[in-house]
């Protein structure tokens, strides 16, 4: 009697433990799976073939769902975990056709699919043999969303595009871009997908178009529209910056960096100016022209007054400021008189300028 009843409570127990499992979404399938190793094939669960499809409503349909909403392409690397089921686990590698090959079921189209979207596909996929099962996906590698940055950057090289990126935020990614060494005006290609068409003869034809365009950051303040927003395959390339020479008598000669639209009065102005002794009216300008330089004489110092023009520079133009030999002797003649000696004290000045 004492058995019969100690057996019953045992069944009891057993039925309960089978229901709170088969509730939690694990099947017979499940329970096979623990106890007979990594490398058992699940077996069918006994269920009718309606009952395996992911229930309609509840907080578990999806077990570890990705966060990101980017959808997959070919040569990501996606993590796939299904509870409970560790033979089922690991990491599928999306084709080039951008399929996956999960063990034991057919091949799945996921590219263009977002994590969660493959969850279900997956789920569905096994709901043959699982009661049930609770799929996680994630993206372990971003092979087919990437963009690069190239040239006068601290940090070149490829990213990964995760969500919607601007052009701003990603040079801020690769360390901003330095105003002394890079160009303001960037170029940003666009690769857009290729165009499909039918010829006369029924042949397709497909065709790429890449877009080529040019960026100036000193505008982006008056024309936000120009932080694009990027795409997959985008290249940003930051030119380094073109470099004008100033020598001769200026407080601070020395290469410089070429602004869009710099003068030449403007760059001896951020040299600290002419020296006394300085011919302001024949400043030479080496301009470079193919293999050549062509040499142009300026009037700085009637642009100065605003009664001439004002020359625009180019990219390594040369600008040599001479002295005028009688500027340097009244200069030399009034130190002697005065004794001021403020030639000489100018001299000194500007040979210790760096």
């Amino acid at each position: 009697m004492g058995g019969a009843v100690s057996g019953r409570r045992a069944g009891a127990r057993a039925g309960r433990v089978a229901t709170l499992l088969l509730g939690a979404g694990v099947g017979l399938s499940g329970l096979s799976g623990w106890s007979a190793g990594a490398q058992a094939l699940p077996e069918l669960a006994t269920a009718p073939a309606t009952a395996a499809a992911l229930p309609p409503t509840g907080a578990m349909q999806l077990f570890g769902a990705a966060a990101a909403a980017d959808p997959v392409g070919p040569g990501d690397l996606l993590d796939v975990r299904i509870f409970g089921q560790p033979q089922l686990s690991g990491g599928l590698r999306v084709g080039p056709d951008g399929e996956i090959a999960p063990p034991f079921v057919e091949r799945l189209a996921v590219g263009g699919e977002t994590p969660a979207q493959i969850e279900q596909a997956l789920a569905r996929a096994y709901g043959g043999m699982l009661l049930h099962p609770l799929v996680s996906v994630r993206v372990a590698e971003n092979n087919s969303r990437r963009i690069a940055i190239n040239g006068a950057v601290p940090r070149p090289g490829v990213y990964a595009l995760s969500g919607e990126l601007s052009l701003l935020q990603a040079l801020g990614e690769a360390g901003g871009v330095d105003p002394l060494k890079a160009s303001r005006r960037i170029l940003l290609l666009h690769a857009p997908p290729a165009e499909a068409s039918v010829d006369r003869g029924g042949v397709a034809r497909f065709t790429v178009n890449e877009a080529l365009e040019t960026i100036d950051l000193d505008q982006l303040g008056a024309h936000p529209e120009l932080n694009r927003r990027l795409r997959p395959g985008d290249v940003i390339e930051v030119p380094e910056a073109h470099q004008i020479y100033l020598s001769g008598d200026v407080m601070h000669p020395g290469a410089a960096t070429l602004t869009p639209g710099l003068t030449l009065a403007q760059l001896v102005g951020s040299a600290g100016g002419f020296l006394p002794q300085a011919d302001v009216h024949h400043v030479r300008v080496l301009r470079l022209e193919g293999a050549q330089r062509r040499e142009l004489i300026e009037d700085v110092g009637a642009a100065q007054r605003n009664r001439g023009p004002d020359l625009t520079l180019a990219p390594d133009d040369i600008i040599q400021v001479p002295g005028s030999g009688l500027r340097m002797a009244g200069l030399e003649l009034l130190d002697f008189f005065t004794g001021t000696e403020r030639w000489r004290v100018q001299q000194s000045v500007a040979s210790k300028v760096p």
